[in-house]
């Protein structure tokens, strides 16, 4: 499917994502992702963007934001990721590209997907069981919301921040509303289980590696927490479905 030019969709509303190149953690130390912050934080002003949910996570970050010029976002955008990067590349002595690429933009369309998407990045680091609730993680924005976390109370400080009601677009064309189903891709899938994988890891004090009854382990740990397709689980751990199935199975 051919992207969508950002400036043909009329909504004010965009859910983007940077990644670290070679999906590497480039936010995995606590001081960067400080760093990113101060500068979503600062940029913003700059460039009168509203961030209404962000979320840093060690390889990569989510952000929901409102604005009324797209050529600002993508200012916006290419300031923050510029300046990280120069920041990146001086504390670890390296040169060369820090992120995936530019930066994932997808448009929201409605208030349901605007509620939908503020929930999905403030529970980033609850899924990957980093924390148990959303308040917990300080790399988010969370805490600018009320503690009663409700659709109303979602809507209610959205609207608070950008300080006027929006009236979003009516959407006929397909492939608008598939690109704005952000929601369940198999590349967010895939973050969301490598994370996964890595505190279950550092809470078990081990790496995977080939260890057979490890791995068994770790597949029934994560179908339990998850709906995780075999086919990605088989991907990402490098191992057939038909192997992932028996271990799912296999009794402990």
């Amino acid at each position: 499917m051919s992207r969508i030019a950002r400036n043909q969709i009329k909504t004010s509303f965009f859910h983007n994502m940077t990644q670290g190149i070679n999906k590497e953690y480039i936010f995995e130390e606590n001081r960067c992702k400080k760093k990113y912050m101060e500068l979503l934080q600062k940029e913003a002003n700059e460039f009168n963007i509203d961030l209404i949910a962000f979320t840093i996570m060690d390889n990569h970050s989510h952000v929901l934001l409102y604005t009324e010029n797209v050529k600002n976002m993508s200012l916006f955008m290419k300031n923050i990721n510029g300046k990280f990067a120069m920041y990146y590349n001086y504390i670890n002595k390296r040169v060369g590209v820090v992120f995936r690429n530019r930066y994932k933009s997808q448009p929201i369309l409605s208030e349901r997907q605007l509620i939908n998407c503020s929930k999905y990045i403030f529970n980033n680091p609850v899924r990957a069981k980093i924390v148990l609730n959303p308040k917990e993680y300080i790399y988010s924005n969370f805490r600018d919301f009320q503690t009663n976390y409700t659709s109303n109370n979602i809507l209610d400080e959205i609207y608070k921040k950008i300080n006027h009601s929006i009236d979003f677009p009516k959407v006929n064309n397909e492939k608008l509303i598939a690109e704005a189903n952000f929601l369940d891709t198999s590349e967010d899938k895939e973050i969301f289980i490598k994370e996964l994988i890595r505190n279950y890891e550092k809470e078990h004090d081990l790496m995977i590696g080939k260890n057979i009854e490890e791995i068994k382990k770790l597949v029934q740990y994560i179908r339990e927490k998850t709906n995780i397709s075999y086919k990605i689980l088989s991907d990402i751990l490098n191992i057939s479905k038909t192997t992932i199935t028996r271990y799912r199975k296999d009794k402990l």
